[in-house]
C-alpha cells in the first residue's frame, strides 16, 4: 500500500517536462506515414516512467498536457544494409520545442525520485527523438471535480480512473490503447479518448474548460 496516500490523501509531483522532438503513437502496420498524437496517452507515460523507475511491484500513475509545441513532418528512409540501398521512405510527423505539465502520483515510491531527470519517451528513440528534460515544480493537491473534455487519453481501468481523478464519465469517447505486457508482448484494451465528457480534476481537462 502507497503509505503517503494513506496518511495525507490523494496528491500529485508536478514537474515540467521539456523536449526538442517527439513522435508519439503507433505505426500503422503496412502504412508509409506515421501520424503523431496532440495528446499524452496514459499507457506511453507510465511505460516510460516504469523504464526510467524500474520496480518489480510499483507502477507509477501519471498525468501529461501540453503547454507549447510545433508540428512537423520528417521524410526518413531506412537503409537496406545488405543491398546498401535506400527502401520506400516513410513521411514522420512530430512535435517539437514541447513544453508540457507533468503530473505524478504522490506515494512513498515516487517521492524518492530525483528533483530533475531524463525520460525517453514515444518512437523512433535510435534516431534520436523522445528525450526530455523533466524538472520537479512541486506539488498539486487535487481540486474539486469538474465536468469537462478529457485532455489525454486514458485506459477504461477502474483502477486507473480512481488514482487519476476521474470521478464520472458522461459522454465517452472510445478507443483503445496498447499495453505492454511481460516478455515483450502486449495486448489492447479500451479506453477514453481525449474529447471525452468526464468529471475529474482540473488538470485532466481541456484548457478552455
Amino acid at each position: 500500500m502507497d503509505r503517503t496516500i494513506t496518511q495525507n490523501g490523494r496528491a500529485f509531483l508536478h514537474y515540467r517536462l521539456e523536449s526538442d522532438a517527439l513522435c508519439l503513437g503507433e505505426r500503422i502496420r503496412g502504412s508509409v506515414f506515421r501520424p503523431c498524437l496532440s495528446v499524452f496517452t496514459y499507457t506511453g507515460l507510465v511505460g516510460a516512467l516504469k523504464a526510467r523507475f524500474p520496480h518489480p511491484t510499483r507502477t507509477p500513475h501519471a498525468i501529461g498536457r501540453f503547454l507549447d509545441r510545433e508540428r512537423h513532418l520528417l521524410i526518413f528512409s531506412p537503409r537496406d544494409r545488405g543491398c546498401e540501398i535506400s527502401v520506400v521512405p516513410l513521411e514522420i510527423e512530430y512535435l517539437s520545442d514541447v513544453r508540457a505539465d507533468l503530473y505524478v502520483e504522490r506515494n512513498d515510491f515516487t517521492i524518492a525520485w530525483p528533483e530533475r531527470f531524463i525520460l525517453r519517451l514515444g518512437a523512433m528513440k535510435s534516431k534520436g527523438f523522445g528525450e526530455c528534460r523533466v524538472t520537479k515544480m512541486g506539488e498539486w493537491k487535487p481540486a474539486a471535480p469538474q465536468k469537462g473534455k478529457l485532455a489525454m487519453r486514458v485506459p477504461e481501468d477502474t483502477h486507473v480512473l480512481d488514482a487519476l481523478g476521474i470521478a464520472g464519465v458522461e459522454a465517452p469517447v472510445y478507443g483503445y490503447l496498447f499495453r505492454p505486457d511481460r516478455g515483450g508482448t502486449g495486448h489492447y484494451e479500451r479506453a477514453l479518448f481525449e474529447g471525452s465528457t468526464v468529471e475529474a480534476d482540473p488538470i485532466l481537462l481541456t484548457e478552455d474548460e
